[in-house]
């Protein structure tokens, strides 16, 4: 049976907006959606592809994509492709947003940090502080945990019960003193579970879970994995562990900054545990050295103290060497970074586990690996003679020779 031609072209329509509803939903709620968002971080938000279904509720965006002000040096602040949403709204009288579940095919979050003349200019501070997150405000008096529906509660809740991504990428650019550093993660895959935000309401617990795998660095990239306990949704809380397994040193020459010698190979592993609770970080962190290999010293760097050519010697003479550092600090600071902090620490521990070393070879004790050449420990032996008197404790509160007060 043929429709009259009367009828052909209505029908069509109603062909088409049954089966291009969504998208044609998801055109008219996109200027909408930019310009939320963009008023919500004060940065520019892009959305290409959007595509709303609305029972159930199915939300898929191609592209959305979130710029740095002016002055940052990379266009994207963060950037998401192939973005699958199912939401469930059936509590939204009660003020509740709930995503049960969130896929993402690509996401790259880049954080930038620059000087200014004003001072430290960071993209992830800049949207934190538009939002009032940053505000100091009085500590929220104990109450009770709001309803699973949200009833009764007069501020809105977003839920987000799990997050999955296929393949992502998180850079650290810190471009506020030479050097620059760049820490780079790519290839990550893993999920996020539990965030729950009311902006009235702080949990006792942590109810977020967080594990990613991927690579870190690039030159070549390193295996990484963390995981652990996370409350983003209160601000800057985690308890989290991560493992850097066969980095380049290469790649991060400025972790040996000092030593009278230019690495020319070597690889490390790093194991940390970080614990920040309001922003306040408590972290350890357990660094083994492997097969290093340095370039002749300069007649410059030939002049650096004996410490230093300590230090030379026991990491290129020694298979491995295992340092363990501590970094503490309040994150939320724009003064405090985080890994010119891990260096000077890094370093301390290095020169001393030199120390140690070659006071012990000095005084008779083999602390040196034992497949070490004979002429090297000659020389440990040697550098430690001038090492032992200097250095030693002192209990009349005079000077060192580096013009430090010693303690006895």
């Amino acid at each position: 049976m043929k429709l009259p031609k009367s009828l052909t072209v209505p029908a069509a329509v109603v062909l088409a907006v049954v089966l291009l509803h969504g998208y044609l939903l998801g055109a008219v709620l996109t200027p909408l959606l930019e310009k939320v968002m963009t008023d919500v971080f004060d940065m520019r938000v892009n959305v290409k592809g959007l595509s709303v279904r609305v029972w159930p509720v199915r939300v898929h965006a191609d592209k959305i994509e979130c710029l740095n002000p002016r002055g940052f040096r990379r266009r994207d602040h963060w950037t998401g492709t192939g973005i699958d949403l199912e939401l469930d709204l059936s509590h939204l009288k009660n003020k509740f947003i709930r995503i049960r579940y969130a896929h993402f095919k690509t996401a790259v979050f880049a954080v930038e940090s620059y000087m200014t003349p004003q001072g430290s200019v960071t993209n992830v501070l800049h949207w934190y502080h538009h939002m009032g997150l940053d505000e100091d405000k009085p500590p929220l008096p104990p109450r009770d945990a709001p309803a699973p529906d949200n009833a009764g509660e007069k501020y809105w809740r977003t839920r987000i019960d799990r997050l999955e991504l296929d393949k992502g990428e998180v850079i650290f650019d810190d471009r506020r003193a030479a050097p620059e550093f760049q820490w780079v993660f790519r290839e990550l895959t893993g999920y996020w579970t539990g965030f729950d935000f009311l902006s009235d309401y702080t949990s006792p617990v942590f109810t977020e879970t967080i594990k990613l795998e991927g690579t870190f660095g690039q030159h070549p990239p390193a295996k990484f994995k963390g995981e652990g306990r996370c409350q983003f949704a209160d601000g800057d809380n985690f308890d989290v562990q991560t493992e850097i397994t066969d980095g380049s040193v290469m790649e991060y020459k400025f972790l040996l900054e000092g030593l009278p010698g230019e690495a020319q190979s070597g690889s490390f592993d790093l194991r940390s545990k970080l614990r920040v609770v309001k922003s306040d970080l408590d972290s350890d962190h357990y660094l083994t050295l492997k097969s290093l290999k340095f370039a002749s010293p300069s007649a410059a760097q030939k002049l650096m103290k004996y410490p230093l050519d300590g230090a030379l010697m026991l990491l290129e003479n020694q298979k491995s060497v295992e340092l363990h550092m501590r970094v503490d600090g309040y994150i939320g600071d724009p003064k405090f970074r985080f890994f010119s902090a891990f260096t000077q620490a890094l370093q301390k521990g290095l020169l001393d586990k030199t120390m140690m070393t070659l006071k012990g070879v000095g005084k008779g004790t083999l602390m040196v690996a034992t497949e070490t050449p004979k002429q090297v420990k000659n020389g440990l032996v040697k550098i430690a003679s001038y090492l032992t008197d200097p250095f030693a404790p002192r209990t009349d509160g005079t000077q060192t020779p580096e013009g430090g007060t010693s303690h006895g």
